[in-house]
């Protein structure tokens, strides 16, 4: 395996092992110690690659946005390009690297809220392109503040909707968009 990769596998692992000590510890118990007893790396090994509790969380935003642009990617090639079918499927799909990876954000609120600058600014083009492909920009809005309110239930467990209720929620989703259903 080539260094590139290895380092990548590496940064993998400690992005891994830090959502998991926030999700199974709570915010308060992210520590650059934990993080690297959690991904059996020293924390001179973590440090190489974070030097710093902020670049950390840094790291577990970064993973957040990149798993999402994947999914929407796979979803682009199977909707022909569609942007906003594949915008509203990604954001149902469930992925639980996806859904781990959300832990990034109370994180980044907890220590720093400008963490949450980068992922402001995917906010923004994500809903440039929602409401660019959209029927109209309102609808466009109501269909991403759908998909967000649907995706902070399912991270807080806020009566997060049944599997029945998620596929038809997706269905009326495509339907506002003026999209096929399933």
């Amino acid at each position: 395996m080539k260094q590139k990769d290895i380092t990548s596998t590496t940064k993998t692992t400690i992005l891994e092992a830090a959502n998991r000590v926030v999700l199974e510890h709570g915010v308060g118990s992210l520590t650059l110690e934990a993080v690297a007893l959690e991904a059996g790396v020293s924390k001179g090994g973590l440090l190489y690659h974070f030097p710093s509790k902020n670049k950390l969380i840094e790291g577990m935003i970064e993973l957040l946005v990149a798993e999402f642009d994947s999914a929407l990617e796979v979803e682009l090639a199977k909707a022909n390009g569609d942007w906003l079918s594949a915008y509203i499927r990604a954001s149902f799909q469930s992925n639980p690297k996806l859904d781990n990876v959300g832990s990034a954000l109370f994180a980044a609120v907890a220590n720093d809220p400008e963490l949450l600058t980068p992922l402001r600014a995917h906010y923004v083009k994500w809903q440039d392109k929602v409401t660019e492909t959209a029927a109209s920009p309102e609808i466009g809005t109501i269909i991403r503040m759908a998909i967000d309110g649907l995706w902070v239930s399912d991270l807080l467990d806020f009566a997060p909707p049944a599997s029945a209720t998620r596929k038809k929620m997706l269905a009326a989703l495509l339907k506002l968009a003026g999209k096929d259903t399933l």
